[in-house]
């Protein structure tokens, strides 16, 4: 059984996906596609409803996966937060992206901060990572915001619309959350 959803305040949500939100989810990113793509790899990847209804039904379908995870306010779909694991169970990943209309309402640090709780206490993680754009600086905030550490940067390896670009990688350890 999923431990979504979440309450975030502020009539904000954060929840497992259904099928029910594939147009919803689509419309908002046929909407960002240009400002997504510079940052997500998958955009362009992503061209028809049919290629989100493919992703859609397999994360679904993955009932205890966090990765077809949203963040919805007043019912409505803002953006997407996901937590994927490593096939051991030992570490994950949370990617994230919010649309421009919601941004500095601090709804990705609510939704993120959930899913770190949530994978080390419910899924025992011992290790979160949050991959970000060194050019992207709010994306970037919520790791530092959250108590990540700064690992490094991966030269080259992200990869958007205007092609590669570095990505600042933040590490999280079990015994570091939450944050003193």
């Amino acid at each position: 059984m999923s431990p979504l959803p979440v309450e975030l305040g502020d009539g904000a949500i954060l929840r497992r996906l259904t099928m029910d939100d594939l147009d919803e989810t689509w419309a908002l990113v046929q909407a960002e596609r240009d400002r997504l793509a510079r940052w997500m790899p998958w955009v362009e990847g992503t061209s028809t409803i049919e290629d989100q209804r493919a992703w859609f039904e397999r994360v679904v379908a993955a009932e205890r996966s966090l990765e077809g995870s949203g963040v919805f306010v007043d019912d409505a779909y803002v953006g997407g937060v996901g937590l994927m694991p490593d096939s051991y169970g030992i570490a994950a990943e949370i990617g994230y992206w919010i649309a421009s209309s919601h941004e500095g309402r601090g709804l990705v640090t609510r939704a993120v901060r959930a899913l770190i709780g949530i994978g080390f206490g419910e899924m025992g993680l011992h290790r979160i990572v949050i991959r970000a754009g060194a050019d992207n600086p709010r994306s970037r905030a919520i790791p530092e915001r959250l108590g990540f550490t700064r690992e490094g940067v991966a030269r080259g390896e992200g990869r958007g619309s205007r092609g590669f670009y570095d990505l600042v990688v933040y590490g999280l350890l079990e015994d570091e959350w939450p944050p003193p």
